[in-house]
């Protein structure tokens, strides 16, 4: 029997899949709360991340920097920088980011945040769902890159 968190994780990627074939990006799914989402940055290169949505929407997804070919995590040669959105810590610093939330990931730069009302949070803006997060990724990715965190 699926979880409240996989029927909405199975609606939203039905829409995130939309998008993905709009705009050339990659999509694989793990399981029912857990799949890899790839995106091009303004200098070609792809990034990817693993993204983990258990809890959702309750608690916001955790936005994990992924190497598909190593199966790393949040490894510094495997993210980028640039901007204050694609932050130096290694982690994605939005509300709807999990590892935002120093409670959650030591590296998160918000103790300032209450995670259980992260859709309230007013930086959370638009991104109320995983396609509204994964295009505000994309847009971060095309206008503030500038490599990774270590070359």
């Amino acid at each position: 029997m699926s979880t409240p968190a996989a029927l909405l994780v199975k609606a939203e990627l039905d829409t995130l899949r939309e998008n993905v074939g709009l705009m050339n990006w990659s999509l694989e799914q793990i399981d029912d709360l857990t799949f890899v989402l790839g995106l091009p940055a303004k200098d070609g290169v792809n990034c990817h991340l693993r993204v983990r949505c258990d809890g959702y929407a309750a608690m916001p997804p955790a936005w994990h920097w992924f190497n598909p070919a190593t199966g790393r995590i949040d490894y510094r040669q495997d993210t980028p920088r640039g901007g204050n959105f694609l932050h130096g810590n290694g982690v994605i610093c939005a509300p709807w980011n999990r590892l935002a939330y120093t409670t959650v990931d030591s590296r998160g730069p918000h103790s300032d945040w209450e995670i259980g009302a992260w859709q309230l949070n007013p930086y959370t803006k638009a991104c109320r769902n995983l396609s509204a997060m994964a295009l505000r990724i994309a847009y971060e990715l095309m206008k503030n890159y500038d490599g990774r965190l270590a070359a």
